[in-house]
């Protein structure tokens, strides 16, 4: 497949190889698979308890019904994009901007999927098969088609879940990673840019203020840390009392935070 090149505003692209149609459905008959041996092994379970009626449809629902309808969603948000037959795949979910998916973009994937499942396409194609009216059969098809149909026309492979929720499905293999940006991931959802003239600088700048730290933080010398600072200060106007090397790391945060809720 395909190499996929995502722009982004830190510097770089992110380059990703996308998840072919065939590594995809392995992916998912493997989750498949987990999710039947599952089934298999709580029904066994159930009925060995030897419920009433009525309890025993209550314990389906909680135990069976709603992992298997929650699976996707609870395994890519705790994996970070991944099930596991995408592990075993060696493929994952990320956003376009190259990141982690956020909960909203996994639970938008999710309520896609209940329309765009493969095994609802094959539920419906085989209700083709019963089906005595030409008009509805074709429409059964089309309807069972459009998921593939999707991925194959996605100039990035995506399915219909994938551009609502702004995410791509691509294999775990990347020439840059995230560690080589500027790119910070902001998990507090009350974070406060303390220094917002990080803006004014270019990603050129930025590019060097992360090479520092990382020079830093490697070899324990702090003196180009406090230098670069000392210029940061005077030509952003800041003035802060904050050691060096956290100065330039709160910098990076402040301009991930800001730029990224544009």
């Amino acid at each position: 497949m395909p190499n996929i090149k995502i722009p982004t505003v830190f510097n770089i692209d992110l380059e990703f190889e996308a998840a072919d149609m065939g590594r995809r459905l392995v992916a998912y008959l493997l989750d498949l698979l987990i999710r039947g041996a599952y089934v298999l092994v709580a029904l066994y379970l159930i009925n060995k308890a030897d419920f009433d009626s009525q309890t025993n449809n209550v314990v389906l629902t909680l135990v069976i019904g709603i992992p298997i309808s929650l699976y996707y969603l609870i395994s890519e948000l705790l994996m970070r994009g991944q099930s596991l037959g995408k592990r075993i795949m060696d493929v994952k979910v990320v956003s376009l901007m190259g990141n982690v998916p956020s909960i909203s973009q996994v639970l938008l994937r999710w309520m896609f999927r209940l329309i765009e499942s493969p095994l609802l396409s094959m539920l419906l194609i085989g209700a083709i098969l019963s089906e005595t009216s030409p008009f509805t059969a074709l429409m059964v098809l089309i309807i069972g088609m459009i998921p593939i149909v999707m991925v194959l026309r996605s100039p990035l492979n995506q399915r219909l879940g994938d551009m609502a929720a702004g995410t791509i499905l691509v294999r775990t293999r990347q020439r840059h990673s995230l560690e080589d940006t500027i790119f910070r991931e902001i998990a507090q959802d009350n974070y406060q840019a303390t220094f917002p003239q990080i803006l004014r600088l270019s990603d050129r700048d930025l590019s060097k203020i992360k090479s520092v730290i990382d020079s830093t933080q490697r070899s324990k010398d702090y003196v180009m840390a406090e230098r670069i600072s000392f210029k940061i200060k005077e030509v952003l106007q800041i003035q802060t009392e904050m050691p060096a090397l956290e100065f330039l790391e709160t910098l990076l945060n402040d301009y991930n935070y800001l730029v990224t809720r544009k």
